[in-house]
């Protein structure tokens, strides 16, 4: 099971990737908890859908998001990831390292912390 997973959630990376929430929607499971720094933790698509949506708001162009590494370990997967993007307000370019934990069921993301 661990193998599928690490592809699901490579899935989700590529299609956010190139700007596909419906694929990344698709990808989870209509009761999916995505706990952000920001907010705190959002329950359901279409709070993943206004995040996504609020997110992007922020960037000038699309942020360039490069997965680094991908461990597998049954229900859960963990990724390092590389984020780069540049500020819409400050023009600032900013470069951050993401570590994302996906608890999956089903075939299903089930929670992202």
């Amino acid at each position: 099971m661990s193998r599928k997973n690490v592809e699901i959630v490579r899935d989700l990376w590529d299609a956010y990737s190139r700007g596909e929430i419906d694929r990344v929607i698709a990808l989870c499971d209509p009761y999916v908890v995505l706990v952000t720094l920001e907010e705190g933790p959002l329950y359901g698509s279409d709070a993943v859908r206004a995040n996504y949506a609020r997110w992007m708001e922020a960037w000038r162009t699309q942020p360039e998001a490069t997965v680094e590494e991908v461990i597998g370990s049954g229900d859960h997967v963990i990724v390092i990831a590389c984020f780069q993007g540049r500020g819409r307000g400050s023009g600032i370019r900013v470069a951050q390292r993401l570590y994302e934990v996906y608890t999956l069921r089903n075939g299903r993301i089930l929670r992202v912390d």
